[in-house]
């Protein structure tokens, strides 16, 4: 688990923080604090590169300038957790008044969730949260250099984990076989346009999906059943972002889903069209999943690439309530569930 804070804090000189200043070894100084970030800066939401422009710096004001990025209370509560000592009593300095007057680490409350050095799912299992409080500690992201543990048991803990090459090496050979066996009802043409229709009609499921399916929160029972399903399906995903085991969706779970949409397609179209559509669909679907991996560990040069991240990323650390498209914000703009105010 990463560090926190606790009574027996050492102290550093700002000059021992300095050296301190490369992607092996990087601390920061935040407020006469010092913390150790070597194991979270490719991890975080705003890239490595961002963060490694104040390596053994202090960056007090750095986080306090919207101009570059506004952090907010999460932001601080995830650099708590690395906290690993403070600055010497000669070489700490005063700081300008925050703007609401108040230092922004007095806002970040004290662990009350989970425990994230013990298996979750019994956790969950044996929880008493209400809706309210389990809805608000859901959606408030902490971060692990190592992938959380679910289960104690070592079979079932395996499921849960999916690299993410592992849903191409699954589903492109299902995709091929799928389209092969269509191509013995329709031709190459009317299976090519049953595929673009599938593949263009992804982008509207993976909407609907998102926000409609693991986005139930507002409808969201009371009670522990109904919050360990939610925490299973999509709630741990917002708790922990960055677990690179459980970004993509486990095979297991993607073949269930994958076999209900698959009934209705079978009640919509024929044969051979149904293939084409499916196999568009899947494709659609893995082309998602490697896209939302790259969202939340990936760096581009293209500016379409990064604006997308930042739109993804803002839905977990700013406003779970807005931006369900991770592909595209198309779908967003049209029903109105685009975030509100521009990202600064």
């Amino acid at each position: 688990m990463a560090p926190t804070n606790n009574s027996k804090q050492r102290e550093y000189s700002r000059a021992e923080v300095a050296r301190h200043d490369s992607a092996e070894s990087l601390w920061v100084i935040r407020g006469n604090q010092v913390f150790d970030l070597t194991s979270f800066h490719t991890d975080h939401p705003g890239g490595s590169d961002m963060l490694m422009q104040y390596a053994g710096q202090d960056i007090t004001e750095a986080m306090r300038d919207g101009s570059i990025h506004t952090h907010t209370t999460q932001a601080y509560r995830v650099l708590k957790d690395f906290c690993i000592g403070e600055v010497t009593a000669d070489d700490q300095q005063t700081y300008a008044a925050p703007p609401d007057g108040r230092d922004e680490m007095e806002c970040v409350r004290d662990e009350a969730f989970l425990d994230l050095s013990r298996p979750l799912f019994m956790q969950m299992c044996r929880s008493r949260f209400s809706k309210e409080f389990y809805l608000q500690e859901v959606h408030r992201a902490r971060h692990l250099p190592q992938p959380a543990v679910f289960f104690a048991n070592p079979v079932l803990e395996m499921l849960t984990r999916t690299p993410w090459w592992v849903i191409p090496l699954y589903w492109v050979p299902i995709i091929a076989t799928i389209l092969t066996l269509g191509a013995e009802y329709e031709p190459p043409n009317v299976m090519l346009v049953g595929f673009i229709f599938g593949l263009v009609s992804w982008t509207l499921v993976e909407y609907s999906i998102h926000r409609f399916v693991f986005h139930y929160d507002e409808n969201l029972p009371e009670g522990t059943l109904a919050q360990v399903a939610h925490f299973l399906l999509h709630g741990v995903h917002h708790y922990l972002p960055m677990d690179p085991l459980r970004l993509v969706m486990p095979p297991v779970l993607s073949t269930f889903l994958g076999l209900i949409i698959l009934g209705l397609m079978c009640c919509i179209f024929t044969p051979g069209m149904v293939h084409a559509v499916i196999s568009g669909l899947a494709t659609g679907y893995v082309l998602y999943d490697e896209c939302h991996y790259w969202l939340h560990h990936g760096m581009s040069p293209s500016k379409y690439l990064c604006k997308l991240k930042t739109y993804h990323l803002r839905h977990h650390y700013k406003d779970f309530k807005a931006g369900y498209g991770i592909t595209s914000d198309f779908w967003d703009n049209v029903f109105g569930t685009q975030f509100v105010t521009p990202e600064c």
